[in-house]
């Protein structure tokens, strides 16, 4: 339940294959999920996404982030997610009045660079999901650390996601957050205008396969 919670909304990262922990460049968005990526060349940047998906199902986000003091950063967005009207029908095939689905995520979070090449970073996410007549609100964090090595550029990253529980559950059924730990690892070749990335996932889950 709530995989809304890892849902990309950046462009760039999408293109990429989905998560991008080690990347630390002046893109804000990639802060939304990993804080730590937060530094001083995002100083009032602003990111907007419009992520349009199969059948009418759209996702806008909007970002923000600023330099409070030399070494901390700040970072707020806003998501929404769109899944559209359906049809609603009884057990007996009778036609409902439509029904519509909708989320909405609200972030807050900040860095620290800490020296020698390393920075932490941790957020606040508070999600409101409105699913026809079910409603849920949840509240989670993502933490994570960063070393990264402009000169060379290259990143490693630690990330724990979706740190949490819901404050209002769908029902009566309690229902956990997608927790997940992964480390990632990137750098750019010396004399090609490549970079490659490595993504280990789901560390927290021994046997993914289940």
């Amino acid at each position: 339940s709530y995989n809304s919670l890892n849902l990309i909304s950046s462009a760039r990262s999408l293109s990429l294959g989905g998560d991008i922990i080690s990347i630390m460049d002046n893109d804000v968005s990639l802060a939304s999920t990993t804080p730590s990526l937060l530094n001083v060349s995002m100083n009032n940047q602003l990111s907007f996404n419009f992520v349009d998906y199969v059948s009418d199902i759209n996702l806008v986000s909007v970002y923000f982030s600023k330099k409070i003091l030399d070494n901390i950063m700040v970072f707020t967005g806003v998501e929404a997610i769109n899944y559209g009207e359906f049809i609603a029908t009884d057990e007996t095939g009778n036609i409902l009045p439509n029904f519509s689905a909708n989320e909405q995520i609200v972030t807050i979070g900040t860095s620290r660079y800490l020296g020698n090449n390393f920075t932490i970073g941790s957020n606040l996410r508070i999600l409101n999901s409105n699913l026809e007549t079910y409603n849920s609100v949840t509240i989670s964090s993502n933490i994570s650390a960063t070393y990264f090595v402009r000169e060379k550029e290259f990143g490693l990253t630690c990330l724990v996601k979706n740190i949490g529980r819901p404050l209002k559950d769908y029902s009566d059924s309690k229902e956990s957050l997608p927790l997940e730990i992964q480390i990632g690892i990137s750098k750019s070749l010396d004399h090609l205008p490549f970079r490659y990335s490595v993504l280990l996932h789901h560390l927290n889950i021994y046997d993914i396969g289940n």
